[in-house]
């Protein structure tokens, strides 16, 4: 991929991790969920329209695995101050995170890199989980433009920038199909990510002669499974040669192939 691909694939996960921020529902209703459940004490607060506020110093930081970083934590208009300001990781398996209060009154607030993924931390007001900001933490991912190929047991991982690809050497598709694979690439395609795999076919779906079916599961950012989705793929004429592709729902960063 030469220099101005790479520009242009910055380009476009900067804008769809963006994205992510953006669409965090899901994720304050964990949050909701979770000062709940730890019985928080401190009674809703009613903030006067544009007065109370946090920001975080970053949008999307990338660390190595055991890595650590400090971001600064702006504040205004809560009715309780610096007390008042918790955090929440999506994936505490995979970036940890809490609040450091310092002397002048200040918050930082500390992540660490805790396993290979993408976790998505919120800071927010105990008291009024409504007043939040979030930061999209990268950790033991590539740097940009670089692919990152680690072994566990059967199953392979492949990490293009932001995503996070795990499948086997050989597919178990429906009906007995399986597919060794010899060939797994990430492409951006319009704007959006395809995912094509090629491979030797080793056995058909006994009970769809001529097509071969495939699973891919695709998970958020929040850890959140989006979408199950099936490929059908024709069967090769000759070679026992497969390719498929399927294209990746936005906000997708973890991928599963079945």
């Amino acid at each position: 991929m030469n220099g101005v691909m790479n520009k242009v694939v910055n380009k476009v996960m900067n804008e769809e991790m963006n994205k992510v921020i953006n669409k965090m529902v899901k994720f304050m209703t964990l949050v909701s969920a979770t000062i709940l459940t730890l019985g928080a004490a401190c009674p809703l607060t009613s903030y006067a329209a544009g007065k109370a506020a946090i920001r975080i110093s970053e949008e999307i930081v990338r660390l190595d695995i055991g890595g650590t970083t400090v971001l600064n934590v702006d504040y205004e208009g809560l009715l309780q101050g610096a007390a008042d300001i918790a955090a929440l990781s999506s994936d505490s398996g995979i970036v940890a995170a809490s609040i450091v209060h310092q002397e002048d009154g200040g918050v930082s607030l500390a992540i660490s890199g805790s396993g290979l993924g993408t976790a998505t931390i919120a800071v927010y007001s105990a008291s009024d989980v409504g007043t939040a900001d979030y930061v999209v933490v990268q950790s033991g991912m590539a740097a940009e433009g670089e692919i990152i190929n680690k072994v566990d047991g059967r199953t392979l991982t492949v990490v293009y920038d932001d995503k996070i690809i795990r499948y086997h050497p050989v597919l178990e598709g429906k009906n007995g199909a399986q597919l060794a694979v010899t060939s797994l690439v990430l492409e951006r395609e319009r704007g959006v990510d395809c995912l094509k795999i090629s491979g030797e076919l080793l056995a058909k779906d006994s009970k769809m002669p001529g097509m071969t079916v495939f699973y891919i599961n695709c998970y958020d950012a929040a850890g959140g499974l989006m979408k199950r989705q099936a490929v059908y793929a024709r069967d090769p004429s000759a070679n026992n040669h497969l390719e498929f592709k399927w294209y990746l729902p936005e906000g997708c960063v973890r991928s599963e192939v079945e």
